[in-house]
């Protein structure tokens, strides 16, 4: 039997999801100044590395905990084969603002992001910042994720309006 989750528990999940970003914090002042005694206002390309290498094993652990607590106890992301299809009008509209915030980025850095921030990084240092970028995006579709099921479980119905990103730009 499965027992209805109040939405306050899908909200403080998005809270916690927008409260890992805090483990930066945790990273450059405890782990990296104390442990390690990287300088933060003179660290070099290596130092960086190692952040982002810290924060990716830092937000994998905290999402893994995340959504196996959300399973266990609240069912969700529930599991199976009944997820609607996304259809061909979403997926053109997904692809024009992809391509639109390409043509924005390309007009203020002037060449293509990856381009511009490849100069002097070898391709491991590359990598591993754009690891960083992937989990730092699996955090903000958390707290999007969670917060519009938040608002849904208090509604008690599907809504169209983006309420998850409300509560991203809250945070």
């Amino acid at each position: 039997m499965v027992r209805e989750v109040k939405w306050t528990k899908y909200l403080w999940l998005s809270v916690l999801s927008f409260g890992a970003f805090m483990l930066e914090y945790l990273s450059i002042f405890v782990i990296e100044v104390t442990f390690l005694h990287i300088d933060m206002q003179n660290d070099t390309m290596q130092q960086r590395s190692i952040h982002c290498i810290i924060m990716v094993f830092m937000w994998a652990f905290f999402i893994g905990i995340l959504l196996f607590f959300s399973r266990k106890y609240y069912h969700f992301p529930e599991r199976g084969n009944n997820r609607d299809k996304i259809s061909l009008k979403n997926w053109i509209v997904t692809l024009a603002c992809f391509i639109g915030c390409k043509i924005i980025t390309f007009i203020d850095w002037h060449t293509l992001k990856l381009i511009k921030e490849s100069q002097g990084k070898t391709v491991f240092q590359l990598c591993v910042q754009y690891l960083y970028y992937i989990f730092e995006v699996m955090l903000v579709i958390l707290i999007i994720i969670y917060g519009q099921k938040a608002i849904e479980t208090l509604l008690k119905k599907e809504s169209p309006i983006p309420f998850g990103g409300i509560i991203l730009a809250v945070t």
